[in-house]
C-alpha cells in the first residue's frame, strides 16, 4: 500500500510538473522575465532544496515540490533567453533523487545547476539595463536591478569564498586571500542603481558599461574558483575517500558549466580537456593542467577587449573604450593569483597597474598611452602563456624512413613556394625514403598516390599546368602521411594488450613523426557555411593541432598499463587523433571551395589550381564519407572534376555532413550493442559521436537553431554519463533526443 501510495505521490508530483510548464508558456506570452516576488521565491525554494539536499536520505519528491513554481518559471525564463537546457537538466537529476541513482550527485548537479541559474538571471539583467539604458524609464531599470539584486541572494555565499591558488610546486591547490567578490558586486549594484538617476546620462552610461564587466566577471571568477576548490579537493580525497572525491568532482564539473562559454571560446580543446579530467578517471585529474588551460581561456578574452579598445579609441568612442578597458581589467584580474605564482608578484603589479592606465587613457580618449598600456598589457600575458602547461610530445624513438620522409616532405614545400620551381629537386627529394613510404602506404591501402605523385611531377617538368601538378604533389603526400598516422595508431590500440610497452611507443613515435610533416592543415580556423548557403566563411578556430598533440601526449602515458582503464585511455587518445584530423582536411575541402567560389570569375586559373586542392584533399577522408553517402562522395568528386562554374558551396556541406551522419548512426549502435555488455566500447563510441557531431555542428546551428545544437550536445555528454552508471533509462531518453535532432538536421540538408 505504501508503495502504491509513494508511486501514486510521484505521478501527482509529475503532473504538478508538466501543468506548470503549460502555465508557464501561457504566462511568458504575457510577461518576458520573472520579477522582483518571483526571484525571491525562487531564491526561497532554493534554499529549501538546499536544506533538502543536506539530509539523509535525500526527500527527492520533496526536492521536486519545492522546484515546481517559481524557481522552475526562472529556470524556463533562462533556457528560453539563453538557449540552455537547464530545466531538463534539474528534471533529470530529480528523478535520480526519486530512483535513488547515485542521490549525493544528483544533489550537487541540482544545486549547482540552479546556480547557474542564478547567475546567467543576474547577467541577462544586467546586460538589459545597459542596452535600454537610453530608453527605458527609470523604474523599468531599477525593476531589472531588483531583480538582479534579488537573485543575488542565491549565490552570494559561493561568491564570497576564498580564492584557490596552486602550490608552489604546482600539485595541488590551496586556499588563498578572500578577494571580497559579494561585496565587489554588491557595490557595483550600487553604482548602477546610483546611476539610473541618469543625473549625468552619458557619465551614468558609462558607470553601467563598467560595472556591467565588473559584475559578470566578478562572477565569473567566483566560479572560477570554485572549480578549482572543487579540483583541489578532489586530489585530496581520491585515495583516502573515493566516493567523496566523486561528489566534488560532479561539483567541479557543473561549476565548469557556469563558465565553459567564456573559456572555450579562447581555448576549445582545453575546455575539453577539463571536462575529460572533471568527468573521467580521478587518477586523471592535475591541477597544473586545468588551472594552465583555464588560463589559455581566459587569455585570448582579455586581448579580445584590448583590440576592442584599440578600435574604440580609432573612432573616438569614449564608452566604449572605457568599457572594453574595463572588460581587459575584470578578464584579467580571474589570472591574477596564477600569474603572480608563475612569474612574480612584480609582473602581477605591473599588470594591475596598465590594465588602470588602459582605463584612464580611454576616459581621456589618448591614442598613445592606450597603445603603449595595451602593448604592456600583453607582453606580460604572453610571458605568463608562455609558463603554462601545455601540453606537448616528444619523439623517444626515431625511424629514419619516416623521419626521412618527414624532411623530405618539407624540402618539397618550401621548393614549391620558389620561382623558378626546381623540379628536378623536388622529383630528387621524392626519391628515397619518401617515395619508399608512399609505396608501403599504396600496398597496405591498395591507393596509386606514387603513380599521381610520379605524373604529377612529370606533368610539372613539361610546364603543363604547373601550379595544379604542384597541388597534387603536395596534397598526394598530406594524404601518405595521415594514413601512416592512422595506420600506426590503429595498430597500438588494437595490439595494446599483446605488444610491450616498449614496441607500443616506438609505433606511437612513428604516428607522431609522420603527423609532424601535416600539423600544418591541422593548425588552421573552420570553415563553414556562410549564412546565405552560397559561399563558405571562416568560422572560429578549433586548434585542432593542439587537440591532436594532447592526445599524443595522453595516450603515451597508458602504455606502463598500470590503470585498469589505460586501454580505454589509449582507445580514447586514438579517436581524439584520427577524427580531429579527418576534420582538419574536411576543413581543407572547404577552404578550397571559399576560394574556388572568391575566384572562379575573376581569376579561373586560380579557381582551377584550389578545385585540384580541394579534390586531393577530399580523397584523402572520402573513407569517411562514401561508406554512409556514396552518391554525396560522387557529387563531391563530380564538383572537383568538372567546370569550376558547377561548385555549390550548400551541396557540398550537405554530402559532408550525410556521410558524418551515417558515422553518428553507428556509433550510436554501437553505444546500444554495448551498453550493458561493454562498458568500454560504449564509451569509446560516446566519444565518436562527441568528435563527429563538432565537424557538423556549426552547420547544424545554422540550419536549425543554437538551441537545438545545445541539446545535441547536452545529450551527448549526459549519455556519456548514463553509460557509466548503466541508466539504461536515460540513456533511451537521450537517444530520442539525440535522433531527433539529427533527423531535424538531415532533414535540412540540400
Amino acid at each position: 500500500m505504501m508503495l502504491v501510495l509513494k508511486r501514486l505521490g510521484r505521478s501527482l508530483i509529475k503532473l504538478m510538473m508538466v501543468s506548470l510548464c503549460m502555465f508557464v508558456v501561457y504566462v511568458s506570452q504575457a510577461t518576458a522575465a520573472a520579477n522582483v516576488a518571483t526571484i525571491e521565491s525562487a531564491v526561497t525554494a532554493f534554499k529549501t532544496i538546499g536544506t533538502l539536499r543536506r539530509e539523509f536520505p535525500i526527500n527527492g519528491d520533496a526536492v521536486a515540490v519545492a522546484y515546481t513554481g517559481a524557481l522552475q518559471t526562472l529556470t524556463q525564463e533562462i533556457d528560453t533567453a539563453n538557449s540552455l537546457t537547464l530545466d531538463s537538466d534539474v528534471l533529470a537529476a530529480i528523478d535520480d533523487l526519486i530512483q535513488d541513482r547515485e542521490p549525493r550527485l544528483a544533489a550537487q548537479t541540482i544545486d549547482k545547476t540552479l546556480q547557474r541559474v542564478f547567475y546567467q538571471s543576474i547577467w541577462n539583467r544586467i546586460s538589459a539595463i545597459r542596452d535600454q539604458f537610453s530608453t527605458a524609464t527609470a523604474a523599468a531599470l531599477v525593476a531589472m536591478l531588483d531583480e538582479s539584486v534579488a537573485a543575488f541572494q542565491a549565490i552570494s555565499a559561493t561568491v564570497a569564498r576564498e580564492n584557490q591558488v596552486l602550490t608552489a610546486d604546482r600539485q595541488e591547490l590551496t586556499a588563498g586571500s578572500n578577494p571580497g567578490l559579494d561585496a565587489e558586486v554588491n557595490d557595483f549594484f550600487s553604482k548602477v542603481r546610483t546611476a539610473l538617476n541618469k543625473s549625468n546620462p552619458e557619465e551614468d552610461f558609462n558607470t553601467v558599461q563598467v560595472a556591467r564587466y565588473g559584475v559578470r566577471m566578478s562572477l565569473a571568477r567566483a566560479y572560477y574558483i570554485g572549480v578549482l576548490r572543487e579540483v583541489g579537493e578532489v586530489l585530496e580525497n581520491r585515495t583516502v575517500d573515493p566516493d567523496e572525491a566523486r561528489i566534488e568532482q560532479k561539483e567541479g564539473e557543473i561549476f565548469y558549466r557556469i563558465i565553459e562559454p567564456l573559456v572555450a571560446r579562447g581555448n576549445p580543446v582545453g575546455s575539453l580537456i577539463i571536462k575529460s579530467q572533471l568527468t573521467g578517471n580521478l587518477s586523471k585529474v592535475v591541477a597544473d593542467e586545468i588551472v594552465s588551460e583555464l588560463g589559455k581561456g581566459f587569455i585570448p578574452r582579455v586581448i579580445g577587449e584590448l583590440n576592442g579598445q584599440a578600435s574604440a579609441i580609432t573612432s573616438n568612442d569614449r564608452a566604449q573604450a572605457l568599457a572594453e578597458a574595463a572588460g581587459a581589467k575584470y578578464f584579467a584580474r580571474i589570472l591574477l593569483p596564477d600569474l603572480e605564482l608563475r612569474i612574480g608578484v612584480t609582473e602581477r603589479n605591473n599588470l594591475e597597474q596598465e590594465l588602470e592606465n588602459l582605463l584612464t587613457a580611454s576616459d581621456e580618449l589618448n591614442a598613445t598611452e592606450s597603445e603603449q598600456a595595451r602593448d604592456a598589457i600583453t607582453a606580460i600575458l604572453t610571458k605568463y602563456e608562455n609558463q603554462l602547461n601545455r601540453a606537448t610530445y616528444e619523439i623517444a624513438q626515431h625511424t629514419a624512413i619516416i623521419d626521412n620522409a618527414v624532411a623530405n616532405f618539407l624540402t618539397v614545400g618550401d621548393l614549391r613556394s620558389k620561382s623558378p620551381i626546381d623540379v628536378d629537386a623536388i622529383a630528387a627529394n621524392y626519391a628515397g625514403d619518401l617515395q619508399q613510404l608512399t609505396k608501403i602506404v599504396d600496398q597496405i591501402y591498395g591507393t596509386t598516390i606514387d603513380q599521381d605523385v610520379s605524373n604529377a611531377i612529370n606533368q610539372a617538368r613539361s610546364g603543363s599546368q604547373l601550379a595544379q601538378a604542384l597541388q597534387i604533389i603536395d596534397k598526394s603526400l598530406q594524404r601518405v602521411f595521415a594514413l601512416v598516422v592512422y595506420n600506426r595508431v590503429t595498430l597500438v590500440a588494437e595490439q595494446f594488450t599483446d605488444l610491450s610497452a616498449d614496441a607500443l611507443a616506438l609505433e606511437w613515435d612513428r604516428a607522431y613523426s609522420a603527423y609532424t610533416a601535416i600539423a600544418g592543415t591541422a593548425n588552421r580556423p573552420e570553415k563553414m557555411l556562410a549564412a546565405d548557403k552560397k559561399s563558405i566563411t571562416t568560422g572560429t578556430d578549433p586548434d585542432l593541432d593542439y587537440q591532436i598533440v594532447s592526445a599524443f601526449a595522453r595516450g603515451k602515458q597508458a602504455f606502463t598499463k598500470e590503470n585498469a582503464d589505460d586501454r580505454l585511455a589509449l582507445a580514447l587518445a586514438r579517436e581524439n587523433i584520427v577524427i580531429p584530423l579527418v576534420r582538419s582536411f574536411l576543413i581543407g575541402v572547404l577552404r578550397e571551395v571559399e576560394g574556388i567560389i572568391t575566384n572562379r570569375d575573376a581569376d579561373i586559373d586560380k579557381a582551377k589550381e584550389q578545385q585540384v586542392e580541394g579534390e586531393y584533399f577530399f580523397r584523402t577522408v572520402d573513407a569517411f564519407i562514401s561508406p554512409d553517402n556514396p552518391s554525396g562522395s560522387g557529387r563531391i568528386h563530380a564538383q572537383f572534376t568538372g567546370d569550376v562554374t558547377n561548385v555549390v558551396a550548400d551541396t557540398i556541406v550537405s554530402d559532408i555532413s550525410k556521410g558524418i551522419l551515417g558515422q553518428i548512426k553507428r556509433s550510436m549502435s554501437q553505444v546500444e550493442a554495448n551498453f550493458l555488455s561493454d562498458k568500454d566500447q560504449a564509451l569509446l563510441a560516446v566519444e565518436r559521436l562527441s568528435l563527429y557531431t563538432g565537424i557538423f555542428a556549426a552547420d547544424l546551428q545554422l540550419r536549425l537553431n543554437v538551441l537545438q545544437r545545445a541539446k545535441l550536445e547536452n545529450a551527448i555528454r549526459d549519455l556519456r554519463e548514463a553509460v557509466r552508471t548503466e541508466d539504461t533509462d536515460r540513456a533511451v531518453a537521450l537517444r530520442s533526443i539525440l535522433m531527433q535532432v539529427i533527423t531535424e538536421y538531415e532533414s535540412k540538408l540540400s
